[in-house]
């Protein structure tokens, strides 16, 4: 009886364990979901998950309620930019090969206010990422949970028929402009890989 109650407890303890876990992240060259590669900052903390989202990957350098440096990685036609659990009943827009930078804006926007934040579209002008002509936008949100507001860059080009995009976001206050130089040498660094 005894022995049985334990291992009821270890299972649920097992299943009670973090989906995620945060992981420092080393200085050099760092791949992020197999198909880019970008120059780590030890500042900066990496989101391992137990079971890894394709094409997704997220980084944080003051935690994630602060600060957060999305990776949409070699988004194939058709797909979303980002699996998203309990939204199933709602249409997510999916990347097409030939959308216009405006039209991947608009996609990350999408994204960005299903749980009913605004967004507000800022400057975009063309920019090279990760190798090859894109774009970079710039964009306010204010967090529907508790009305914060966020500052964010991004920067986005197409390769091979496959989206490549790099989003950060922190509150407009302080973090924002602190974390930006760092942001703009992860973004020069990035290239893609096979």
């Amino acid at each position: 009886m005894k022995r049985t109650m334990i291992l009821a407890a270890m299972l649920l303890l097992a299943g009670c364990a973090p989906p995620m876990a945060w992981v420092g992240v080393k200085p050099g060259p760092v791949r992020v979901c197999g198909h880019l590669t970008v120059q780590g900052d030890p500042d900066w903390s990496r989101m391992q998950r137990r079971a890894p989202e394709p094409g997704h990957d997220a980084w944080t350098m003051d935690g994630l309620p602060l600060d957060q440096l999305q990776f949409f990685v070699g988004i194939a036609s058709g797909d979303p930019l980002q699996v998203m659990a309990g939204h199933a009943g709602k249409q997510i827009p999916k990347f097409q090969k030939d959308m216009q930078a405006q039209e991947i804006i608009e996609l990350y926007e999408t994204l960005a206010t299903l749980d009913g934040s605004t967004f507000t579209r800022g400057r975009m002008a063309p920019a090279n990422f990760a190798g090859a002509p894109g774009f970079r936008f710039e964009f306010q949100r204010v967090r529907k949970g508790d009305e914060l507001m966020m500052k964010g860059v991004g920067y986005g080009s197409v390769q091979k028929d496959r989206l490549y995009l790099l989003v950060y976001e922190a509150p407009r206050i302080h973090y924002f402009a602190h974390n930006l130089p760092q942001v703009e040498a992860i973004a020069s660094s990035a290239k893609v890989v096979e």
